[in-house]
């Protein structure tokens, strides 16, 4: 049973590989991400030495700013992202992109190949490609060959993306259902009639399994991109912006907070009760369902919906 996703998301979820959910923010919650992004903006250029009008992307964004890590259990998107992929998770990723126009003598290359200047430069993320996929991760037969289902992002559109070419999101409606070597045969370039570039006004939402082949387009508008995706998968994959999460972060969350920032909610040690003589990882085996509180929240959701 559904906690939120009704049966038309369902279908294009499994089908397409993603659902997109226009005016999903509030225009408050929009302001105070886009301050919040202007905030962190300012403290990268300084550490980094960067210009104006350099591209770069933050990640372990939540880290960064409170705005962004109330982004991870956000009450609307909650429900939906454990209707779609289940409550024994945390998060693998929180990446904030921020990709200004491309300079005027800038020659982007084909869209989703990457060969072009943009990509010597710094714009990166424009080959197209499934996440979790590469020469060293899940190139064995597995479903199929296809990847099996590991993980899920919710991509939160922060800036106007709602023309062509303003560094928007493509997607190959589908792609999850097929093999990543047949995208290597294709020399990583999708046919246009199978690639649809998502034009998204401020405040939408796409969640969506990351097994879908996408790329980015170039940004040849006079717009700065911004956008945040947050990646969730289950506990016993390791994540991939953090071994673990500051201690005073874990402290001041919920249970549920604490689960999906890859901590044992109890506090219990993560070998279980007898690490000494029979260490068994709390992530693979869980016998304290305090460490899971997304699990109790879950079934009392469906409960009320039901």
């Amino acid at each position: 049973m559904s906690i939120a996703m009704n049966p038309q998301q369902r279908a294009e979820f499994d089908e397409q590989g993603f659902i997109i959910l226009e005016n999903f923010l509030t225009q408050a919650e929009l302001e105070r991400l886009l301050a919040a992004v202007d905030e962190v903006a300012e403290r990268v250029r300084r550490f980094e030495g960067l210009g104006p009008n350099d591209p770069f992307a933050v990640r372990n964004a939540l880290a960064h700013h409170d705005a962004f890590l109330d982004l991870i259990d956000h009450p609307r998107m909650l429900p939906l992202v454990v209707d779609a992929i289940g409550w024994n998770i945390q998060i693998r990723t929180t990446h904030l992109d921020y990709r200004p126009p491309y300079p005027e003598d800038l020659q982007p290359g084909a869209l989703g190949v990457g060969d072009g200047a943009d990509q010597k430069v710094g714009y990166r993320n424009l080959t197209w490609h499934p996440d979790l996929a590469s020469d060293v991760l899940f190139m064995a037969p597995s479903l199929d060959g296809r990847l099996p289902f590991m993980e899920i992002k919710v991509f939160y559109v922060l800036s106007d993306l709602s023309e062509s070419q303003c560094g928007n999101l493509w997607m190959a409606p589908g792609s999850h259902l097929r093999s990543p070597n047949e995208l290597w045969q294709m020399g990583q370039n999708v046919d246009p009639s199978e690639a649809l570039e998502l034009r998204l006004r401020p405040g939408a939402a796409v969640l969506w399994r990351t097994a879908v082949w996408h790329c980015v387009g170039p940004n040849l508008s006079d717009k700065i991109r911004k956008i945040m995706h947050i990646g969730y998968h289950y506990r016993w994959l390791r994540p991939t912006d953090y071994i673990s999460q500051d201690p005073a972060l874990i402290n001041r969350s919920s249970p549920i907070r604490r689960q999906l920032l890859g901590a044992l909610a109890s506090g219990g040690n993560p070998l279980g009760s007898a690490p000494e003589i029979t260490p068994s990882s709390q992530y693979w085996q869980t016998k304290d369902q305090d460490d899971v509180p997304l699990r109790a929240w879950a079934e009392a959701q469906r409960n009320c919906s039901g």
